[in-house]
């Protein structure tokens, strides 16, 4: 990467209304994240991800799901007007090289710093979360950083995992990673967002690739 150059990609996910979506575009967020096929709190329907999207012409959305299979993530992804896709339990090493959009497939760490499976093939986009043995996502805790560090040196990984205002920046200087992502620690309760707290974090991510940059 080239630092002088440096952004690091702002997801903001578990989105539910077009107010906090809205707001995250104003506060400099990348890409909108609407869980749509997921046994989650945060979850969404397809037409109401699309009607949130349709208000924010030029966002980028990302849609997520659980298990899905190929014929039905695209399905759902065209419904909600989603430019990408974030896969969890899906084998990344069998997904279609043809399918036509572009995929982040999630890998969770232990608390030991362990990976639970192998990493998606090139060219899929990593995203790193703290495992656990129900949730697919959103548990609002973190796992070692410095785990992720060698992968994210060769490929593109999002990081995610309880992420918020106060720590993000911490986990950026540790990892580099491509992208951060945030949900739960963003809320006031489950696809509510505060915006004070959205605000915070997407602020942080930002000073600190100023740092990056002056020192590049």
């Amino acid at each position: 990467m080239n630092r002088s150059s440096h952004h690091t990609c702002v997801k903001v996910c578990g989105l539910t209304r077009l107010e906090d979506a809205a707001w995250a575009v104003e506060c400099g967020a990348d890409w909108l994240g609407f869980i749509v096929k997921a046994n989650s709190p945060r979850s969404i329907a397809p037409a109401g991800a699309a009607a949130i999207l349709a208000a924010l012409p030029g966002a980028t959305g990302v849609a997520v799901m659980v298990s899905p299979t190929p014929e039905e993530a695209l399905e759902l992804a065209r419904a909600c007007g989603a430019a990408r896709l974030q896969l969890h339990r899906v084998d990344a090493a069998a997904w279609p090289a043809d399918f036509p959009l572009p995929c982040t497939f999630g890998l969770g760490v232990g608390e030991d710093g362990s990976f639970h499976g192998a990493p998606p093939p090139p060219p899929h986009l990593i995203l790193l979360d703290t495992a656990h043995a129900t949730l697919a996502g959103g548990t609002g805790r973190t796992f070692p950083w410095n785990a992720a560090k060698q992968l994210a040196s060769d490929r593109a990984v999002m990081l995610a995992g309880g992420l918020d205002g106060g720590n993000v920046a911490d986990a950026i200087m540790a990892v580099r990673p491509f992208g951060v992502d945030a949900a739960s620690r963003l809320e006031t309760s489950p696809g509510i967002k505060d915006h004070e707290h959205v605000r915070r974090y997407v602020a942080a991510v930002r000073e600190c690739d100023e740092r990056i940059r002056a020192t590049a």
